[in-house]
């Protein structure tokens, strides 16, 4: 399969997306940017211009687009980088966009985004991807990488589908050449799994205390309740068939707190961001899903279950009034 000349959509030019955008534009590709005005009106003007810990970089002659349905043409690959809670809208908007030997991966946080493009288009035209990258848009046209934790993941719901671990691979050394770090796998569940032991303990809390993810490691009473929020994770994924990467919790946490929470030291939760803007946060398909699962399994999981009460607290204690302003078009930083 040649990607030479490959059409991408980015359906959410928020912070992740706009990272992947900019460094893929900047590599040759015909990239469409499908996001919010304020963003793509200086995009339009001056291009996308990226720093950070991925250096200095700018793409111009990007397509543009504020509307789903507003494409002329079909994609060899469709990024899906909304929040969570937009995926089944945005995916069913998407499809007719897609070509038949055409990809979708879900580049997003939280569980059951990659079933959900799964179920919508097939499993072999949808992958998921694990990333544990951050970023941030400090003004409108511009996009700063602040943090990474580990390579860009991605891979197939199921890699029994003929062709489509070949696809991954493709897609992954795309990337890589694009200066994306990125590597293939068989188990993107597992994957996905580790990101959610990752952030459902870090996520909800840094946005509960406001405080950034540091401070949550030093504080032995946080620990304790990160600790309490992993082992649930942990059993729901075991109890789901999910095979994680560890061989048990413990494990997974001398990782959690020797390296991934030290490389992220000074980040600050998407979900405090997204409250201090007044906006939803993806609580339910992070803690709120592994409740979900829980129940479905006869798994008790109260850690989780509290988190996902007390953030939807939070939410509409600071959601401003009137229709809730998110949508379909963009990720947001």
């Amino acid at each position: 399969m040649d990607l030479s000349g490959c059409k991408i959509l980015i359906a959410g030019c928020g912070a992740i997306g706009s990272v992947f955008g900019c460094l893929l534009r900047k590599a040759g590709y015909e990239v469409t940017l499908l996001g919010r005005e304020w963003h793509l009106a200086a995009i339009r003007l001056n291009g996308l211009e990226m720093d950070g810990i991925w250096g200095r970089h700018r793409a111009e002659e990007f397509k543009l687009c504020t509307e789903a349905g507003n494409f002329t043409e079909l994609y060899d690959l469709i990024l899906v980088a909304v929040k969570a809670y937009d995926t089944e809208k945005i995916t069913r908007l998407l499809a007719p966009y897609l070509k038949p030997d055409g990809i979708a991966i879900s580049l997003q946080n939280g569980l059951g985004n990659v079933e959900t493009l799964a179920e919508k288009l097939g499993a072999g035209k949808s992958m998921g991807a694990s990333i544990l990258v951050g970023a941030k848009i400090p003004e409108p046209g511009r996009v700063t990488v602040t943090v990474q934790a580990a390579p860009v993941i991605i891979g197939p719901l199921d890699p029994n589908v003929a062709g489509s671990m070949e696809k991954g691979r493709l897609w992954a050394s795309l990337f890589d050449q694009a200066s994306i770090p990125c590597e293939a796998t068989e188990k993107i569940l597992a994957h996905i799994w580790a990101k959610a032991f990752y952030n459902a303990p870090l996520n909800p809390l840094g946005a509960i205390l406001q405080v950034h993810y540091g401070a949550l490691g030093e504080e032995p009473q946080l620990r304790a309740i990160m600790d309490r929020i992993i082992d649930e994770a942990f059993e729901v994924a075991v109890r789901k068939g999910v095979m994680p990467l560890w061989s048990s919790a413990d494990e997974y946490r001398k990782l959690f707190y020797g390296k991934l929470l030290p490389a992220t030291y000074n980040h600050q939760s998407s979900m405090l961001q997204d409250l201090q803007r007044g906006r939803p946060t993806e609580i339910n398909s992070l803690n709120g899903q592994i409740w979900r699962y829980g129940e479905q399994l006869g798994t008790h999981t109260p850690y989780n279950e509290t988190m996902t009460r007390l953030m939807l607290g939070r939410e509409k204690r600071t959601a401003p009034p009137g229709p809730s302003l998110h949508s379909a078009i963009g990720r947001d930083p």
